[in-house]
């Protein structure tokens, strides 16, 4: 049996699609109770630990911003018995052990300028225990040809996340926001409005394909990010009766987003990089069709059931909405593709796979 100490930190707050793949794959890891024995680990004096998790004693901003820079403080004294360490988070604490520290997605490396100092100095914390030997875990093909020419001397293995489970809800709920749709067709855009996520382009997007099909309205739930001014902006340039059928509806309840995939005509993802993307997983659960980005990790995420476009063409995005909006036969072919490819992600593949990687790293 393998003693793995990982961190737990995404599951002590607000979930994130972080915290979902932490959840995911530490669900199925503690299945494996012949094969792993985890230590559950946070660096947070804040959180409110969930049952067995360990609180390593320093204070999680001063310490990341130290270890983008020296190997200390080390876990070792704080975490005894194990084989193994497993950031899931980008950071992964220095110690003597073997360790592995999963990437999600490359955009804070990339965009450093459009990052908060905490998140820059997770960034400096990533680099540095590469550079040191830990093994990096990238959730995609995608992240794993970026990280390569990132990393060109590191050990990358790509393991795919498992999809989210179908909302199994006997009664979704409209979102209270939406009450007047009526029966309008509707986009659906499901993310935090970050500039990563491109809202000011469907926005604009979505203007020239009301020109031809007036009564279509969109819908982007998400929580407040770092593109919420912009987007509010771009809202206030639009002409009222366009303005006004966009849907700013922020984040929502399970029964809620679940109203969203089984009433929305087809979600949009042009997202400009993505690590993963659970809420294609999610729309794909629901047969909802997808016009989706050609970057990052989505086109080997939702394979033949998207239409795929350059998410900085906004002319692209407008003629690919219209098409799924007006093309019944391509929508019934999107939907037949997405059952055959949300099939292919599962959680107990993918924690089996990272059983392998441990059991190769201790050896």
């Amino acid at each position: 049996m393998i003693k793995v100490a990982v961190d737990t930190g995404p599951l002590h707050g607000p979930m994130t699609g972080v915290g979902r793949a932490v959840e995911g794959l530490v669900y199925q890891l503690r299945r494996h109770v012949d094969e792993v024995e985890l230590t559950e680990y946070v660096l947070s004096f804040r959180a409110k630990l969930h049952a067995q998790t360990r609180r390593l004693p320093f204070p999680a901003g001063i310490t990341i911003q130290s270890w983008g820079q020296r190997d200390f403080p080390s876990a070792d004294r704080h975490l005894p018995h194990v084989q193994i360490l497993h950031g899931m988070n980008y950071v992964v604490p220095p110690t003597k052990l073997p360790r592995l520290v999963t990437v999600y997605d490359c955009w804070a490396l990339l965009n450093p300028t459009q990052c908060s100092p905490v998140i820059q100095h997770s960034m400096n914390a990533l680099r540095r225990s590469v550079q040191t030997g830990a093994v990096i875990h990238a959730s995609s093909h995608a992240t794993t040809l970026t990280l390569q020419e990132l990393f060109p001397h590191a050990r990358i293995e790509m393991i795919h996340l498992g999809a989210p489970p179908r909302r199994n809800i006997e009664t979704s709920l409209q979102p209270t926001a939406l009450t007047a749709i009526g029966t309008a067709p509707f986009i659906v855009a499901v993310g935090t409005l970050e500039k990563r996520k491109n809202y000011c382009r469907l926005i604009e997007a979505f203007a020239v394909a009301k020109q031809e099909i007036p009564e279509l309205q969109l819908v982007i739930a998400g929580s407040a990010g770092d593109d919420s001014s912009e987007i509010i902006q771009s809202l206030e340039l639009l002409p009222k009766e366009i303005a006004q059928r966009i849907h700013l509806i922020g984040r929502v309840t399970d029964e809620n987003i679940a109203w969203l995939y089984q009433h929305a005509t087809a979600m949009a993802y042009p997202s400009l990089d993505e690590g993963f993307g659970f809420p294609l997983l999610e729309a794909m659960s629901e047969q909802l069709p997808i016009v989706g980005s050609t970057r990052g990790s989505i086109p080997e995420v939702v394979g033949s059931a998207a239409l795929l476009v350059d998410p900085l063409d906004v002319d692209a995005l407008a003629k690919a909405i219209t098409k799924v909006v007006n093309d019944s036969d391509l929508r019934q072919q999107l939907q037949q593709a997405a059952v055959a490819q949300y099939s292919k992600f599962s959680w107990d593949k993918s924690a089996q796979q990272l059983i392998n990687l441990y059991t190769d790293l201790v050896k």
